[in-house]
């Protein structure tokens, strides 16, 4: 009887825990004049861990609508110089939501003119970074987490509705996200979020991101370097120099990067089976990374005008060292809420990536 329950419990269809009670979240934001507050994101999130789900983005009337899954949901609101806010699911009605100036980010003086300004241009929402407080974001992924329509939660980048997006600089394509960290947001002039790219872009291009920069200024040889520890699950070290040689229309830079970092990952993950009885299994897991990158990158270019450029670039990418550790998992077995079998794995691996 042992084996068969077990082997009823391997193979038949599985059921995520908890019901599924599908809704929709709608309500209305207003600033503190009591104006309605478009372009704000409203972004769904899993508990307990805060993951992602979907977003959207307030129309010019304030109003938003998005719907969740589980009961066991967050809504979270947030807009660039306004204080966030944190909403249940339920009732699903919000209502009308007033947001109040976040004066720490800000300053002492608020100055609404340094909001960034938001505006739907053609097929993309267009937002202007210069002259704005989005200057002091950080980095070009600090950016991106802060404009309407934008998740870039760890360098996972996601668009409301219509997931992971090519992202272009310049008009030239993105193809290793490390360039978001390397890009200073007060060098940006703008970003374009389009949620319907067309027929200009590949087919399978559900969004796309483009970012101008301010057109450089001045000329000769510079240099800078970024550095940045902390402790989370380990100490991470991160070392990036970066140097740039400019003369007329050529352009010449480069990139040395180095991290030692630490981070962890926990689930929790519940199967339930209903037969003659019911089945529920728990499996915890929880796995450890240390890793080592080191990354480096040369590029040339020589703008003609402002609407043309030319140019190359070579990177270099490798993880000399990623070692992984699995904590013990934990799996417990229930049969109509008795616990019937509990057992016990653990594991390792040490890679090497280039």
């Amino acid at each position: 009887m042992h084996t068969i329950g077990k082997a009823l419990l391997l193979l038949c269809s599985l059921t995520s825990a908890g019901e599924i009670a599908a809704q929709t979240v709608s309500g209305k934001l207003i600033d503190e004049n009591k104006q309605p507050l478009p372009y704000a994101n409203v972004v769904l999130l899993s508990l307990p861990d805060s993951t992602f789900v979907t977003g959207t983005v307030t129309a010019e009337d304030g109003t938003f609508s998005l719907n969740t899954t589980t009961p066991n949901q967050l809504v979270r609101i947030s807009s660039i110089g306004y204080n966030t806010v944190y909403k249940p699911v339920q009732p699903a009605n919000l209502g009308v939501i007033q947001l109040t100036s976040d004066t720490q980010q800000l300053g002492e003086v608020v100055v609404k003119a340094d909001l960034p300004k938001t505006r739907v241009k053609g097929d993309a929402m267009v937002t202007t970074v210069a002259g704005s407080i989005l200057e002091n974001a950080g980095t070009g992924n600090d950016l991106l987490n802060k404009i309407p329509g934008v998740s870039a939660n760890e360098g996972d980048i996601k668009v409301f509705g219509a997931g992971t997006p090519e992202i272009y600089i310049n008009g030239r394509k993105v193809r290793d996200k490390s360039e978001l960290d390397q890009l200073a947001s007060d060098n940006i002039k703008s970003v374009e979020v389009v949620n319907n790219p067309g027929s200009r872009y590949d087919a399978t291009v559900n969004a796309v991101i483009r970012i101008q920069t301010k057109k450089p200024q001045g000329e000769g040889f510079g240099f800078n370097n970024r550095f940045y520890t902390g402790y989370g699950y380990g100490w991470n070290v991160l070392d990036q120099y970066n140097f740039n040689y400019r003369k007329g229309g050529f352009d010449l830079s480069g990139m040395l990067y180095g991290k030692k970092g630490y981070t962890e990952d926990r689930k929790t993950i519940t199967q339930k089976t209903l037969l003659d009885k019911t089945w529920i299994q728990d499996s915890y897991l929880c796995t450890q990374y240390d890793m080592k990158d080191i990354s480096a990158m040369l590029s040339l270019n020589y703008q003609f005008n402002e609407n043309h450029s030319l140019g190359a670039r070579y990177d270099y990418d490798r993880t000399p060292e990623r070692h992984e550790t699995v904590d013990p998992m934990n799996t417990l077995v229930y049969q109509d809420d008795a616990l019937y079998e509990e057992s016990h794995t653990t594991g390792w691996r040490n890679t090497q990536e280039t």
